[in-house]
């Protein structure tokens, strides 16, 4: 994972390099807070932030393709979508009380955002 901290991945775009850095940075951070919330809440908390984080990221993202790379908008758009989709099940699973299938449901959140990086970001960013 972290596809974003390998040099062979980095985009050349300063900006979407390091944005993507710290937004890895933070779901491993958040990753840790669902996997060790002591039933306080607070994993509930830490998805509701993610997510929003995560629309801030995608808009910017979004706003920046559609400058230099306007036929591929649509497409990344469409993939956000579906990367957000994938955030309300963590947050079902920890509402119900299911830690550990809110556990696999993060880990397949991050798994799905680096495939995300590797074959929609990076092709379209590093044009």
């Amino acid at each position: 994972m972290a596809t974003w901290l390998e040099d062979q991945w980095k985009s050349g775009d300063p900006i979407i390099d390091a944005e993507h850095q710290k937004l890895h940075q933070m779901i491993r951070s958040m990753a840790a807070v669902v996997r060790n919330d002591p039933g306080l809440g607070l994993a509930i908390e830490a998805v509701d932030v993610l997510a929003e984080r995560m629309r801030i990221h995608f808009r910017m993202e979004e706003t920046l393709a559609s400058r230099a790379h306007s036929d591929a908008v649509a497409t990344l758009k469409q993939d956000h979508q579906r990367l957000l989709r994938l955030l309300a099940p963590v947050r079902d699973a920890l509402q119900g009380g299911d830690q550990d299938g809110a556990k696999t449901l993060m880990e397949d959140f991050h798994a799905q955002l680096d495939q995300h990086d590797r074959e929609v970001d990076i092709p379209l960013f590093r044009r």
